[in-house]
């Protein structure tokens, strides 16, 4: 089955994920304030000596930053004042965009059809259109969805995974040495019959697909 999650915040924080998230902040945060120093310096035709100066500042601090020979960022002091000289901010950085990713959404020939943007999820992953049934109607994933796959993993007992079958990309979940559908008339088949895809950890509804038969989506 699918289940949504939520996340206890100690044990996030303590997590090894939790951590590696904040170093992707910090990375993102340090990237975002070089950019937009350096904007500043070109844009403004104003020196890093210049720019520390009327700011109040040591110059070191935009130019050993810039040269990366600085393990830390600058203070929000110190930027605060910066800003105030250059009349202009960094972008900020929050958490949603350090777990964001824009993703290329296949159809089933490997076709781009679009971009898809997705939260929290790491590792390697593929967005996938469903042009033809699922197999696993029934149970709420249906032709014209998108769905997201983790490749890469290790498909466990009641995992829900995609996997091509003939010329199309059918979904099912693993029953031992069977694929399970939930699907008004697709068969079930054996594990070891079927190309696996990888696990589905999403599935983004379409509502444009055209009317058909409900048979004709599960």
């Amino acid at each position: 089955m699918l289940y949504c999650a939520f996340i206890n915040d100690d044990l996030f924080i303590k997590s090894g994920y939790g951590v590696k998230m904040q170093n992707t902040i910090d990375e993102q945060e340090r990237k975002a304030l070089k950019v937009w120093m350096r904007g500043v310096i070109q844009n403004q035709k104003m020196s890093a000596y210049e720019w520390a100066t009327k700011a109040g500042t040591s110059p070191t601090n935009i130019t050993r930053f810039l040269n990366g020979n600085a393990k830390s960022i600058p203070s929000s002091r110190t930027v605060a004042k910066l800003s105030h000289v250059s009349g202009t901010e960094p972008t900020k950085v929050t958490v949603a965009d350090s777990l964001t990713r824009t993703l290329e959404v296949l159809n089933t020939k490997g076709d781009r059809v679009r971009y898809v943007n997705v939260y929290g999820i790491e590792g390697k992953a593929l967005a996938l259109e469903l042009d033809t049934p699922s197999g696993y109607g029934t149970a709420g994933i249906n032709k014209g969805d998108t769905i997201i796959v983790e490749q890469d993993v290790k498909i466990e007992e009641e995992d829900v995974f995609a996997f091509r079958f003939e010329y199309r990309i059918l979904i099912g979940q693993k029953v031992g040495n069977k694929i399970i559908h939930h699907s008004l008339w697709e068969k079930h088949k054996a594990f070891k019959d079927v190309e696996v895809i990888g696990k589905v950890i999403q599935c983004i509804k379409s509502f444009n697909v055209p009317k058909k038969p409900f048979s004709d989506m599960v």
